[in-house]
């Protein structure tokens, strides 16, 4: 018998490790497991669709460029829970966190 681990899929296609270290840092600060691929998609809310599908918890997280999507299979593909853009006003841990508590069942951490 195969034992799955219950983890945050990321699914990413950027050379930016410092974004997705951020992202993990929110996941990791939450006590959540993730698992990082490579992935070729050029549609950050579709990478973040398929992130969650593969998530056994069906939550993933989508990088591309300097985009960030957190998406639950569970929801339509086009209507992911947040998609923002890394700028000076958002930190991509906060992903990283929203993404755990939304596993958890806890509130989301406000979003600017």
């Amino acid at each position: 018998m195969e034992f799955i681990i219950p983890q945050i899929v990321i699914f990413s296609n950027t050379e930016n490790r410092d974004l997705i270290n951020e992202v993990i840092a929110g996941i990791e600060e939450e006590g959540a497991l993730y698992r990082l691929a490579a992935n070729e998609c050029t549609d950050v809310v579709k990478m973040a669709y398929d992130a969650a599908k593969a998530s056994v918890l069906g939550v993933g997280i989508g990088i591309q460029g300097d985009l960030i999507c957190l998406h639950s299979k569970n929801l339509e593909m086009m209507e992911p829970l947040i998609l923002s853009k890394k700028d000076k006003n958002f930190s991509p841990k906060l992903i990283g966190c929203n993404a755990a508590r939304y596993v958890k069942g806890l509130p989301l951490k406000y979003i600017d």
